[in-house]
């Protein structure tokens, strides 16, 4: 990982955590200790985040809901590891031989195409990593949809994408996001909050599948309800009582 992708890491973890430590960060990198203090003193220097005792702090005021910026897809794949492993091999159960199933945009859906049953099935998408990551795969007819190229997340979005799924019949969707708060799931996108919601509402069964570090934010465009979903796929990060809540609006498989 480059420094500057490496920064920038850091910064998403002190965005979306408040505050964190040396420790956390080295290990969520895999770094060394040395390597984390280096860039929080330069980081520091630059404005970018606030130095405390053992760690960093969000250089932009007190932790809230709203998550302060959109970063690029190759940020994510840095960012909560593990517990994306855990989503997807959750997810993964789910799915049955010979179902069509839909693969949204995102890391956590990257994680899933790869952790996907043997077995017969048909796999649409509008995501060009998942694309990629199935095309060699046995037994898998692979539908890409097209429309317009979005970088930040590697999708294909807009009125020609939405339009492409008015034929389709979907057993099951699963659905990532930026942001889960009081029954609302968004993201940074309104085109590709607008896509997502369309893939939802035209398929059988529907999740929305995301890490535990998404739950209390919330982004730019709310696209749909938990109340309108099947589950809440997520990792066993969350504590009781967060599960507790979202245990009010949809099923919480974690």
């Amino acid at each position: 990982m480059l420094k500057s992708e490496r920064q920038d890491a850091i910064q998403h973890l002190c965005d979306t955590l408040g505050t964190v430590t040396v420790r956390q960060i080295a290990e969520e990198l895999e770094v060394s200790d040395m390597t984390v203090r280096r860039d929080l003193e330069e980081m520091s220097g630059q404005g970018r985040v606030v130095r405390v005792h053992g760690g960093a702090r969000c250089a932009v005021g007190e932790p809230g809901l709203t998550v302060p910026r959109e970063f690029t897809h190759r940020e994510k794949r840095s960012l909560h590891v593990e517990e994306k492993r855990a989503v997807a091999a959750r997810a993964a159960a789910l799915v049955e031989p010979g179902q069509t199933v839909f693969l949204g945009a995102g890391t956590t859906m990257e994680r899933l195409a790869q952790a996907l049953p043997t077995g017969r099935l048909r796999v649409v998408t509008n995501s060009l990593s998942v694309f990629d990551l199935l095309r060699d795969r046995p037994d898998t007819e692979l539908c890409l949809v097209g429309g317009i190229y979005r970088a930040s997340t590697d999708a294909f979005v807009g009125p020609m994408a939405e339009k492409s799924l008015e034929p389709l019949g979907i057993d099951v969707a699963f659905i990532g996001c930026n942001g889960v708060v009081d029954g609302a799931v968004s993201t940074s996108n309104m085109e590709e909050g607008r896509f997502q919601n369309e893939v939802l509402e035209r398929s059988e069964r529907r999740y929305v599948a995301c890490d535990s570090s998404k739950v209390g934010r919330r982004d730019f465009y709310t696209f749909y309800s938990l109340d309108s979903v099947d589950a809440l796929v997520t990792d066993p990060g969350l504590a009781a009582e967060e599960v507790g809540d979202l245990s009010a609006y949809t099923e919480v498989l974690n």
